[in-house]
């Protein structure tokens, strides 16, 4: 295994304690929220601008919603930066306000934005009855395609250039 996969691998696993330890210390919906990118493109330092901007219309809809919620920090790592909240909604509807930020923000396709109980338990679409996360490119299952490496880099590429700008341009960014 190459170093770069064992830093990656090493920051998800330092991601997921955190993320345990949140949930658990809280007593809270815990909010995680991070790129659903490449991982050479989560790591551009310039993406943690956008990341943060998207957070913060993310933390409107929330207040939107009547979901009160903590900002309990950020980690970086060789994962790409992840942005911690904590909430006292329960988790399902957190959830589901979270999905639909996903799908209305702009750009809001590059976020992936994890929802755990107060006991440290994920909540994901199926819970709420919803199909899988969608590829980017296809629109098919996104952990299918990822897995089979069904699209070409250059798709990838392209794809995210297009949500980049997206985002760009819907929050008033260069």
């Amino acid at each position: 295994m190459n170093e770069e996969l064992l830093r990656v691998l090493d920051a998800r696993g330092e991601r997921w304690q955190r993320r345990l330890e949140l949930a658990r210390g809280r007593g809270a919906t815990l909010i995680t929220v991070t790129l659903c990118l490449p991982v050479a493109y989560r790591c551009d330092p310039a993406l943690e601008a956008l990341l943060l901007a998207l957070c913060r219309r993310l933390r409107a809809m929330l207040r939107a919603n009547g979901i009160h919620y903590r900002q309990e920090g950020m980690l970086r790592g060789a994962d790409g930066p992840a942005v911690f909240l904590t909430a006292s909604a329960p988790a399902a509807r957190v959830k589901a306000a979270c999905v639909a930020a996903e799908r209305l923000l702009p750009g809001g396709r590059m976020l992936d934005i994890d929802v755990m109980d107060r006991q440290g338990e994920p909540v994901g679409r199926e819970a709420l009855g919803l199909p899988p996360r969608q590829c980017f490119v296809c629109r098919q299952p996104a952990a299918v395609c990822v897995s089979r490496k069904v699209h070409s880099r250059e798709e990838v590429r392209q794809r995210v250039e297009e949500l980049l700008a997206e985002a760009r341009q819907g929050l008033g960014l260069r």
